[in-house]
């Protein structure tokens, strides 16, 4: 009769300890670290064709909507991005976290859209790197024309990041 006793306990006690365990799990993805970061405008670049050299856009003569702030927010303990008014959900596949990196894993050169985006986070300097460059599809098309003008066309907007406790 003993045993009967102490076999039901045992499976209540088990039973009591996994429902602890799985709302400990919970509880820790629950309040799991948001990181978010508004990012302003900094250095712009462009290259306009193949010929032509890389120059910088003084910031002063671009339009406002350049220079609209960024905002990105990451949850940094599950390695996952969360959002941004900068980056868009069909723009790369992942996202890779590294220890001086975030890079947003794109389709690139085989991209079936007109440009691809290439933008990275360097998680030291805060500095927030987007170039925007030309598919290979895009640049075919262009061979076509007599006159391509996007051959080799390359835009680079560098930001610089900051952390801040809440986007609005």
């Amino acid at each position: 009769m003993t045993s009967l006793k102490s076999g039901v306990k045992l499976t209540l006690m088990k039973k009591l300890s996994l429902y602890i365990f799985l709302v400990l799990m919970v509880c820790g993805q629950a309040f799991a670290k948001e990181v978010n970061l508004s990012c302003e405008l900094s250095k712009y670049f462009i290259k306009e064709s193949v010929l032509s050299d890389t120059n910088q856009i003084p910031l002063s003569t671009l339009d406002a909507s350049q220079l609209a702030k960024v905002t990105i927010s990451f949850d940094i303990d599950n390695e996952k991005f969360l959002g941004s008014n900068l980056i868009g959900p069909t723009e790369y596949k992942s996202v890779l976290f590294t220890d001086d990196e975030i890079y947003f894993m794109t389709k690139g050169w085989e991209d079936d859209n007109i440009f691809y985006y290439d933008t990275r986070l360097n998680r030291l300097t805060g500095e927030l790197t987007r170039t925007i460059q030309p598919t290979k599809k895009y640049l075919k098309s262009q061979l076509k024309i007599e006159n391509g003008t996007r051959m080799g066309y390359k835009l680079s907007k560098v930001y610089q990041c900051k952390v801040v406790d809440k986007l609005f």
